[in-house]
Parts: structure tokens; sequence; C-alpha cells
């Protein structure tokens, strides 16, 4: 049934992917998956453009309601675009993303469900992942920032952060990202090494602390300390199951969960590395999507 087939977009500062997600299965479709590169610093045609010219490389073997991971801020009910020096999409201010792209793809859009991208990928690892069988956890994603999805019976929910955005609260007098992100690490690094050649990525400093580096391991264990400090008090006030970890910086999961977890300081939580990667938040929102489609029928 092609009902069942949802064409999936997954918006990102450096690229634009595609697929077909079949939500009985809860997986992307064989072959369907692609992306591509886009300049989230250009003009709105292009960005556009580019998003479309990806969307229609799916052809129309599917239900076309679109289902849309894009992250914030972003009005999601309306499909405008909200950001404003935040240095990607600016020119998508005010931008009704949604009838746009309908014109773009010329009738092979029936309808778009907008999807927060931190929400998408804890929906993903809810529905296909490693948070299937929960009924109330939170998702947290680490790469260039944090991102965070709370997730109660199957729907996203603000949980214990304004509007959902984990990023947003301050602990120990400042945001969470300027202790624990990548520009973050990669700055404290600098501090203690003074390099003068480029300041290595985290997958380097990773490779570092594991070889023996001390300043390379003291780095990470006070960026992930840290983290596990933060998430404490907002977990417990969500009263979670379990806290999933996903992103690239999951990838360094061996030095990463020992300080996490003694920074949570509660043993009895489960913390645990996410299952899914890029498919992650193209699951979500279909699965978003899906959903919202059988509510507004049983209307």
């Amino acid at each position: 049934m092609t009902r069942n087939r949802v064409p999936t977009i997954e918006l990102g500062g450096t690229h634009v992917a595609v697929a077909v997600v079949d939500t009985s299965a809860r997986a992307i479709i064989d072959g369907t998956y692609r992306s591509r590169p886009l300049n989230s610093g250009s003009d709105v045609h292009e960005i556009l453009e580019n998003i479309a010219a990806a969307a229609r490389g799916l052809g129309s073997d599917h239900a076309g309601r679109w289902a849309v991971a894009v992250p914030g801020p972003f009005d999601f009910a309306a499909g405008i675009a909200r950001y404003s020096d935040v240095g990607k999409f600016d020119s998508l201010y005010g931008v009704d993303v949604r009838a746009r792209l309908t014109d773009a793809l010329d009738g092979e859009a029936i309808s778009f469900t907008f999807v927060n991208d931190a929400d998408a990928f804890a929906l993903g690892e809810y529905a296909a992942g490693a948070a299937r069988g929960l009924s109330r956890f939170c998702c947290v994603t680490l790469g260039t920032g944090v991102g965070s999805g709370w997730v109660v019976a199957g729907e996203r929910t603000d949980g214990a952060a304004p509007g959902g955005e984990l990023h947003l609260l301050e602990f120990e007098g400042q945001r969470i990202e300027a202790r624990m992100s990548r520009r973050a690490i990669r700055a404290a690094f600098a501090r203690r090494t003074r390099p003068t050649a480029a300041v290595p990525d985290v997958k380097e400093i990773a490779d570092l602390a594991r070889s023996g580096d001390p300043i390379a391991r003291e780095v990470l264990e006070d960026a992930f300390a840290y983290l596990g400090r933060a998430l404490a008090g907002p977990l417990a006030r969500f009263e979670a199951e379990a806290l999933i970890i996903g992103g690239t910086i999951a990838r360094s999961w061996d030095l990463l969960e020992p300080q996490l977890s003694d920074g949570l300081g509660r043993p009895g939580l489960p913390v645990i590395r996410a299952e899914l990667s890029h498919e992650a938040p193209m699951i979500g929102a279909a699965y978003a999507a899906d959903a919202a489609l059988l509510g507004a029928q049983a209307l």
C-alpha cells in the first residue's frame, strides 16, 4: 500500500537527505535513501530548489504525504521558517516552506508534516531503535550542539526543558553547549595545548585520549561528566525510564558513557547508546506523520 510509503526529507546545516520510509516496517525502503550537499548560507531560491530537487528524485511511488525533519527555530505547525542570526538558513526567515515545496513538487505533495530534528531522532529510536518498549525517555544527540527529544507513550513532549530544547538550559552558570559540544571540546583542548597547527576534531582528541594523552583525556572527562551533572536534574523531574545518547560524539562511547554515568549519579537509570544513525530522524519524522494522519482520520 502506498499509504505506508512515506516520502521523507531530513534537512541539516550541510546536507539534505531524502528517503521513502515504510511505516508498517518502520524502516527506510532499500535503495531510496540519498543525500546531497546543501549550503545553508545561500539564498532562499537556491536552498529550496536544492531541497525540491532531492525530493523529486524519489519519484512518485509513495503516498505523497511528506514528513520533514528540520532544525529549529521553525513554526512546525504552520511550516514557516523562523531562522534568524543562527548561522544557517537565515535567508528562509518568514518563508512558508510548506507552500513553496508544494509548488515545487508540482502535484507530488498532498501534505507536509514538519518535525523538529531532535524530536524526530528520538521518535526514530522509539519506533525502530534503542528505545523500543520504553514509555518515558529522553534522547540526547551530541555533535555540533546538544539536541534533545523527550518522549512519553510514543509522542514528543517538552519534557523538562523550554520547548523541549535542552540546550536552552543553564547549568553551573552557563549554557550546556558552552562546555559540551564539538566547538567547546575543541576550544578546551586548544586552550590546554596551544597548538600551532589546526585544532584536532573530537574524534582525533578521543583517539589521543585512548593512546594515553592526559590532556585529551581530561578535556573529554570534564565535558562528559559536566553533561551528566547537567542532565541529572531535568531527567529526575521528567521521571525518565532511560537516557538514550546518539550523535557523532556518541561514537566515542567507551570514553563518554563512564563519565556521563558518574556525572548523573543515578546508578539505576539506564544510559543506552542509540542504535540508529542517519535513519533515526527519517524514520521518526515518518512515524510522526503517520500518527498525525491516523489522528486526523479519527476525528
